[in-house]
């Protein structure tokens, strides 16, 4: 059916998430074991963008983010892009910060986000 599946979640994705080339997927002896999807969100401020990076548990501190994170940047790099950059939940169980640090990304800001839970009326 036309307009199904695979291109229909292609359509479904916002113009920022369909830089295609700044898509990765790291496979560790043939199987699939990380993914990083960047964004061109914050190209006015020449710059790459990793708007997902997923690690399989059974693969991490193995080097896949790593890796992962490198290929992005060579990609920005070739573009010439200046600077790199992501956001990152400190709270996160995986540690993601120290991975981010060791391929060079350094903090600039902070942000406090607070929410409120709102319980959807008739539910």
């Amino acid at each position: 059916m036309p307009g199904s599946g695979y291109d229909q979640w292609r359509e479904h994705l916002p113009p920022y998430a369909r830089t295609w080339d700044e898509w990765f997927v790291a496979e560790v002896d043939g199987v699939p074991a990380g993914a990083l999807q960047s964004s061109d969100q914050a190209l006015e401020q020449d710059q790459g963008w990793v708007r997902t990076l997923s690690v399989l548990p059974a693969y991490r501190r193995h080097g896949v983010g790593a890796a992962l994170l490198r290929r992005a940047f060579t990609v920005y790099a070739a573009k010439g892009r200046r600077s790199a950059g992501l956001g990152v939940d400190l709270a996160n169980p995986t540690s993601p910060a120290t991975l981010y640090r060791s391929v060079g990304l350094g903090e600039v800001r902070w942000t406090d986000m607070c929410e409120r839970v709102v319980p959807a009326a008739g539910v």
